[in-house]
């Protein structure tokens, strides 16, 4: 009997390979919702964009290769929900307040550079041209990294008594914690409660940069004023050349 059963299973016609089908092409719609759109292709398959990387359906992010030349060492971490900016109040509850945890994590990926050379930061609404919520992750300007290291001693973690800083290449002022956690209070939150930062979220632009002691970050918060557009990028050199 064996041996029929394998004469009828070989006289048997070949059943041809299912073909494979190629994802489709995102269509990416124009600014300002580029993002949004490659946030949907990316959740749904990364390989519908030469630029998407992961995707956590559990934490609700994408996290974007950014395309720009003058940025080859940058990603973009993206809720795949529908979040303007840092205006919108989905900010202060998950999943959107623990970007930043996650996007710390995904850094340490993408980029495996030490925590004192990584940073994190969102612009303001005044300086973004997107308008879905991205935090741009890569490293920190030199400068940047030493001021904080200097004046590291004197920063605490109040968020009522922050130090004022100039920083970054216009000397904006940034005013700074330094917290142990990006989770026990979410950095929307722990900017939020800087002097006169909730009622204008859409002004506030807030970076995290990470320190040289192990578990240790700064959060830093700039906002919108005069020829200070928010725009908390500018604290990241996204070649990573220094």
């Amino acid at each position: 009997m064996a041996v029929l059963a394998i004469g009828l299973l070989a006289s048997l016609p070949a059943i041809p390979a299912r073909a494979q089908t190629p994802a489709a092409a995102c269509v990416v719609a124009r600014p300002p919702n580029s993002l949004w759109s490659l946030a949907r292709c990316c959740a749904q398959d990364l390989s519908s964009d030469r630029y998407c990387r992961y995707h956590s359906q559990d934490d609700h992010f994408i996290i974007l290769k950014d395309n720009s030349a003058d940025k080859p060492n940058a990603y973009l971490i993206i809720p795949t929900t529908r979040v303007t900016g840092i205006e919108d109040r989905q900010i202060f509850a998950p999943p959107v307040a623990d970007l930043w945890a996650h996007g710390w994590r995904q850094a340490q990926i993408f980029l495996n550079k030490p925590a004192a050379d990584t940073g994190l930061a969102i612009n303001s609404g005044f300086g973004r041209s997107q308008d879905q919520l991205h935090i741009h992750i890569s490293c920190v300007r030199g400068d940047v990294a030493q001021a904080l290291a200097d004046d590291d001693e004197k920063i605490g973690g109040d968020p009522a008594k922050p130090v004022e800083l100039p920083l970054g290449p216009q000397n904006h002022v940034y005013r700074v914690i330094k917290v142990a956690s990006l989770t026990a209070a979410s950095p929307f939150d722990l900017a939020a409660a800087m002097s006169g930062a909730k009622a204008d979220m859409a002004e506030q632009g807030i970076a995290v940069v990470g320190s040289k002691t192990p578990g240790l970050y700064y959060v830093l918060n700039t906002r919108h004023e005069g020829v200070n557009r928010g725009a908390a990028e500018e604290l990241l050199e996204q070649a990573c050349r220094s």
